[in-house]
């Protein structure tokens, strides 16, 4: 009953960082993400990105919505960290455990987006 005790607590005192989601840093909202190839194509790529949100032993606890944000603002911040402004998203991977989005990290001519 005691080690049943303990284990509960441990488990709800860090339940809130089980339920938090990426958070977008304050730059990284003038990062765009695009859909088609042609929005980027005359832009310099930098490098291929992950975004990603969600684990086995938290999604139960966050909505897809929150999920799939999760994963939107840990790509735009990823972007960022290679002072990209342009994302190319390739697919949108949807598990049953978490989001996860690929894409392609540019840089382009403000005038271009």
């Amino acid at each position: 009953m005691r080690m049943a005790i303990v284990t509960l607590s441990s488990i709800l005192s860090a339940s809130c960082s089980l339920i938090e989601t990426a958070e977008l840093h304050p730059d990284a909202r003038d990062v765009r993400m695009f859909d088609s190839y042609e929005q980027v194509e005359k832009c310099a790529f930098i490098k291929e990105i992950v975004g990603t949100e969600g684990h086995w032993y938290n999604y139960i606890f966050i909505t897809n919505k929150d999920l799939t944000l999760g994963a939107v603002n840990d790509l735009k911040n990823e972007a960022l960290s290679l002072n990209a402004n342009s994302v190319h998203v390739h697919t949108n991977m949807s598990f049953t455990t978490s989001v996860t989005i690929l894409g392609q990290a540019y840089r382009c001519e403000r005038a271009r987006i």
